[in-house]
């Protein structure tokens, strides 16, 4: 449990799975206290106190469904720390309701719903973290059920009304630690099996546009070598013509080696200081993809994309540009990407203006270098 990353950092596609998961516990959870605290009234002594636990407990879980979106991706520790925080309030102010005259401990929603938030934090949280939130509040639960024991209609000893609330809190907690852990120590297994072949060994992959030197092989000089090839004899024009072939294909192909993989991937590219060749091989992987997406989906105009490359020394961005269709909607699409390219960039970051989407990326032009 020693591990210090997330699932959803190691994999991001499987925090976009679980997001459905966590909006069902939020709604299950908010339905239990609502339901819990009207069949409870007799019970409460200030409501003002209910009201705000109700209130505490439902900000919590607007709050967690927000940070699981895959915009938002990876999990942030802050949200992690607010969500637990606003939980714990609504905690306090449960009790605060019920001080000196609650009878039954098994009936306070709190714990419970607390408990349904925990177990769902194995995909974005870390199990550490995850284990800290649940004794911090395992404790708080338990203090508080302890100190309101006299109230109780049970004649048992104090401890016992401790342990009670804060059980389902330990279990929940704890398996969504193991679960944590046991998923990234999954994660990290796959991913060693899977880059056991050497690098090396992995072909490139293909690039978009053909080579401007190859298209003039194929166009100019293939079809004038098969016409002289048919002629009985060779003309002054056809020596001129053989010559300035000869000098056209050397000055492409010159050019040719000169363009970065990224030029040859998108025409419109700038990058004047080519950062695109010192990208790591994971970045790269992802502007294909993104280039990719963009060119075979519907909402976007794939043809007018422009890339431009820019920054320092130890900082740069690649920002993709792209017309977007009227009426479409890119959210829903984008999502997997930005959350998968969070895991591989330093940042990303994208907007809408007007008909033109921006996706920005950024990146330290030194990684790749330290990685050879």
């Amino acid at each position: 449990m020693g591990e210090s990353r997330s699932a959803q950092e190691l994999d991001p596609l499987g925090g976009i799975t679980a997001r459905l998961l966590v909006i069902i516990a939020v709604a299950v959870a908010y339905v239990v206290a609502v339901s819990e605290s009207l069949n409870t009234l007799d019970q409460i002594s200030t409501p003002a106190f209910e009201v705000a636990a109700l209130l505490s407990f439902g900000a919590a879980g607007v709050y967690y469904i927000r940070a699981t979106s895959p915009f938002r991706a990876p999990f942030p520790r802050l949200a992690h720390a607010v969500v637990c925080a606003l939980s714990l309030l609504a905690v306090l102010f449960n009790s605060l309701a019920q001080w000196g005259t609650n009878e039954v401990v098994r009936d306070d929603w709190a714990p419970v719903t607390l408990a349904i938030l925990l177990f769902t934090f194995g995909s974005y949280i870390p199990a550490r973290e995850i284990l800290a939130c649940t004794l911090v509040s395992a404790l708080l639960i338990g203090g508080l059920a302890y100190l309101q024991a006299d109230t109780f209609a049970a004649d048992v000893p104090a401890a016992v009304f401790a342990i009670l609330p804060a059980t389902p809190v330990l279990a929940c907690g704890l398996a969504a630690s193991v679960f944590a852990s046991s998923l990234v120590r999954s994660i990290l297994d796959w991913r060693a099996a899977a880059s056991a072949p050497a690098a090396a060994d992995i072909p490139e992959p293909p690039v978009h546009a053909t080579a401007s030197h190859l298209v003039h092989l194929e166009r100019q000089v293939l079809p004038f070598l098969q016409r002289v090839s048919t002629e009985t004899e060779l003309t002054d024009d056809d020596g001129e013509r053989a010559r300035l072939l000869a000098r056209e294909l050397r000055t492409l192909m010159v050019l040719d080696a000169e363009r970065s993989w990224l030029m040859r991937l998108v025409h419109q590219t700038t990058d004047p200081q080519r950062y695109a060749d010192r990208m790591t091989a994971a970045e790269r992987g992802y502007v294909r993809a993104v280039v990719s997406h963009l060119r075979g989906s519907e909402a976007f105009k794939g043809d007018r994309m422009r890339l431009t490359l820019d920054g320092t020394r130890y900082e740069a961005s690649c920002t993709i540009a792209v017309d977007r269709v009227a009426g479409s909607n890119p959210r829903v699409q984008l999502a997997p990407y930005i959350a998968v390219g969070r895991s591989v960039f330093d940042s990303v970051a994208w907007r809408l203006d007007g008909d033109i989407l921006t996706v920005t990326l950024t990146f330290d032009p030194t990684a790749n270098e330290e990685q050879q």
